[in-house]
């Protein structure tokens, strides 16, 4: 079936040519990808690493082609001459074919097959882009704007490459269409369609919801499980978190900042001055950005409960797919020795349930053999241990 529309598309367009002159022989392997690392086709019209499905050859105006693209122009201007191919050749992912072929309509008639399907539109949005056809870009923005915004359509218009214009009209539509969607965005019903929001929907949803939050800390923890979802690379995670996020959560963001933190592996350093520390009495508490150790997500909170201090290492994650042991051990440097002491040790699941920490009453740390130069000194082990089965 689809051979027999690429072959009535193709007498289609030649018949519609000015002259013979200007035809010319438009040749398009389809391939399906393999990944980032596929090669493209070579001199010899072979493929390393990433299968051809199949060749299309194309009747083309190469005059209304080039008149449309820079990237035909020099296509037929330059790439045909210094080739001993009589045909120019094209590569295109088999996923892009139909779009593709709607951008070919467009540039012989000025005009997009009439649909009301976003992924489409997009679709060709983004293949209008890669051959560079300004005016069918413009044309798709502008049916994009004319479409009932949806849950998919507003994730796909703002999870587009940078590299592609996007009508301020249209982000604007897909960013307001998503904050009102997800007014109650902490609610449980929301938590895993929310994952596959995009950085700037996730940004317009806590800009416009941020005030009418009740809890900064569940707000923390989402934006913690967000990050975690999307952002694998635990540097760009951090990028991220510290240039986008937290910043929407000022409350939030000051108590993250109070704690330093050094990574070099799975033992990591943190420091807290003794007046952040202070101002934690009665019943304040202080959170660290997220960090990862033993393939796992993790994040350190220090409160001040009943008169005492309590130091907890809690987990990103809500779901572990795999149950493991996990060693945990706390320090603190004490003076005089200016070494660090164990305070804790223990072996739990990723799994359980328990929580992980120690705790001393609250005179006896703040006024303790703790703060060193004003500061106090911590360090976490956290190390993977025996598969429980």
């Amino acid at each position: 079936m689809k051979r027999r529309a690429l072959q009535a598309l193709s007498t289609n367009l030649a018949s519609r040519q000015p002259s013979a002159g200007r035809q010319a022989s438009l040749r398009t392997w389809l391939y399906e990808p393999i990944g980032d690392d596929g090669e493209c086709i070579n001199s010899s019209h072979t493929v390393i690493g990433t299968p051809i499905l199949r060749v299309n050859a194309l009747k083309v105006n190469s005059a209304i082609l080039a008149a449309k693209s820079p990237f035909f122009l020099k296509l037929f201007s330059n790439g045909m001459k210094e080739s001993d191919d009589k045909q120019a050749t094209l590569k295109i992912a088999d996923s892009e074919e139909k779009a593709f072929m709607e951008l070919l309509r467009f540039m012989y008639s000025g005009k997009l097959t009439p649909t009301t399907e976003p992924t489409l539109l997009v679709d060709i949005l983004m293949v209008a882009d890669k051959f560079e056809v300004i005016s069918c870009m413009k044309l798709c923005g502008q049916r994009l704007i004319g479409l009932p915004m949806t849950l998919e359509s507003a994730v796909l218009c703002l999870d587009l490459p940078s590299s592609i214009p996007v009508p301020a009209a249209l982000t604007e539509a897909a960013k307001k269409f998503l904050a009102e969607r997800y007014k109650q965005f902490l609610s449980s019903e929301f938590q895993d369609e929310l994952m596959r929001v995009p950085l700037p929907g996730i940004m317009a949803i806590l800009s416009s919801n941020q005030p009418g939050i009740a809890s900064q800390e569940d707000v923390y923890d989402f934006v913690l499980r967000w990050a975690d979802s999307r952002y694998p690379n635990s540097e760009e995670r951090r990028k991220i978190l510290s240039s986008c996020l937290l910043p929407l959560a000022p409350q939030v963001c000051s108590k993250t900042n109070a704690i330093q933190i050094d990574q070099p592996s799975c033992i990591v350093d943190f420091t807290l001055k003794h007046e952040q520390c202070a101002r934690l009495f009665p019943s304040g508490s202080i959170r660290s950005p997220p960090f990862h150790c033993a393939g796992h997500g993790f994040f350190l909170s220090v409160h001040c409960m009943m008169e005492h201090f309590v130091l907890l290492i809690q987990k990103l994650e809500h779901n572990v797919p795999v149950t493991e042991a996990i060693d945990y051990k706390i320090e603190f440097k004490k003076k005089p020795s200016l070494e660090f002491v164990t305070k804790y040790m223990q072996t739990a699941t990723t799994g359980s349930k328990e929580t992980i920490g120690c705790k001393a009453p609250w005179s006896k740390f703040i006024d303790g053999p703790w703060f060193i130069d004003g500061k106090f000194h911590l360090r976490v082990h956290i190390n993977r241990a025996v598969v429980v089965r």
